[in-house]
């Protein structure tokens, strides 16, 4: 298996920027450009006159690397449009009953969270589980949910904190009260292994522009046997059907696997970048691109402290730490992320719910112990 330090070639960002926000859009590796642009010039100077084959093989490559990155099977992985357009499908498609309820957590990025308002209307009670200290207890999520409990949905790390959250755990209290586990896996998937099977997830969307390296617009959903057994498409398409060129039977069935839920035209393009992206995973392995973030994060971490920061991530368990480490300066926050912008670095200024100001780094496997030092000499 190739060397980590080898990822650094993927990315011409390095050329210009310390790239270190990969928590809101990432830079696009070379592996995704060429595969999006060899599609392009094939659009251009053929259309589809050499058949639609180049779209088959895409979702059959995507939904492949997408099943082996998530450790489940090809059925149960579908394309998604975006994380709040794979979210909507269980919001729209769950049949929930007034009195049931939904438990979240508060403070969560809003795609995991206006999706499910609308169920307010329906007399569905929406519960928030609070966050303490930047993390999500067992014990106040346990408080949460009881048998009208019918999904969790919460996020696989919080964007603003980076907290890192025991999906295995959160399973064991779903499964008493038979409660689905809804998962937004934005801000982990492509930087931490997820086995949605070991861990009891049920439903899981995740737009790849973040830590799959991949362009906005695409991204992997996960629906596990059980849910699909319980969640009806509010939205059928032409392309949601067993016999899709089969034009004129609109009696046939669905499909039986999860890509019942891809509905209509795709992102071919897009998807065909993604597959480019995710070849990455499985060239370079997950654990060792793992293992870099959390070097990186812990130096960078160590580094800040040091200079009087207040760390607002949780760093005490490793396996509540994630790509993100969120810090508050001795100093302005934004004459801060003022000076690192001055310098080449990209990253991003937060706002708090307390009003505070607070600067997020998010370096992927490919940047370096170096640029974190720089970071810091900057500072």
């Amino acid at each position: 298996m190739p060397h980590i330090e080898d990822l650094r070639e993927q990315f011409p960002v390095c050329r210009s920027h310390i790239y270190l926000n990969h928590a809101a859009v990432c830079p696009l590796p070379i592996a995704c450009t060429e595969a999006m642009g060899g599609y392009l010039h094939e659009l251009s100077h053929h259309g589809i006159a050499r058949g639609p084959s180049i779209w088959t093989e895409a979702l059959n490559t995507v939904r492949d690397r997408g099943a082996r990155l998530l450790h489940a099977e090809d059925e149960d992985i579908f394309i998604v449009r975006s994380t709040t357009q794979g979210l909507s499908i269980v919001a729209l498609g769950f049949p929930f009953q007034p009195g049931d309820n939904l438990v979240l957590a508060e403070h969560e990025f809003p795609a995991n969270q206006r999706v499910w308002m609308p169920l307010r209307k329906r007399g569905v009670e929406i519960r928030f589980v609070r966050s303490q200290q930047g993390r999500i207890a067992l014990d106040d999520l346990a408080a949460a949910i009881d048998d009208k409990t019918r999904v969790v949905s919460l996020s696989f790390v919080q964007f603003h904190t980076g907290f890192r959250i025991d999906l295995a755990a959160v399973a064991e209290l779903c499964r008493p009260h038979d409660a689905l586990l809804c998962v937004d896996a934005i801000q982990g998937l492509g930087a931490f292994d997820l086995d949605v099977k070991a861990a009891g997830v049920d439903f899981l969307s995740a737009d790849a522009h973040k830590w799959l390296l991949g362009p906005e617009g695409v991204g992997l959903g996960y629906c596990s046997p059980r849910a699909l057994e319980r969640i009806e498409p509010a939205l059928e398409g032409w392309l949601s059907v067993a016999h899709p060129f089969d034009f004129y039977d609109l009696a046939q069935p669905l499909k039986n696997t999860a890509q019942r839920f891809e509905d209509s035209a795709y992102n071919v393009a897009g998807i065909i970048g993604l597959g480019g992206s995710l070849s990455l995973f499985h060239k370079f392995g997950l654990p060792a691109i793992s293992a870099r973030i959390l070097e990186l994060t812990d130096h960078l971490a160590e580094g800040l402290e040091r200079r009087g920061w207040k760390l607002l991530s949780p760093r005490a368990r490793t396996e509540e730490k994630s790509g993100i480490l969120t810090a508050s300066p001795p100093a302005d926050p934004k004459a801060c992320y003022k000076r690192l912008e001055e310098a080449g670095v990209v990253l991003s200024l937060r706002d708090f719910p307390d009003g505070r100001q607070a600067l997020r780094f998010a370096p992927h496997a490919y940047n370096t112990v170096e640029e974190m030092e720089q970071v810091l000499a900057v500072l």
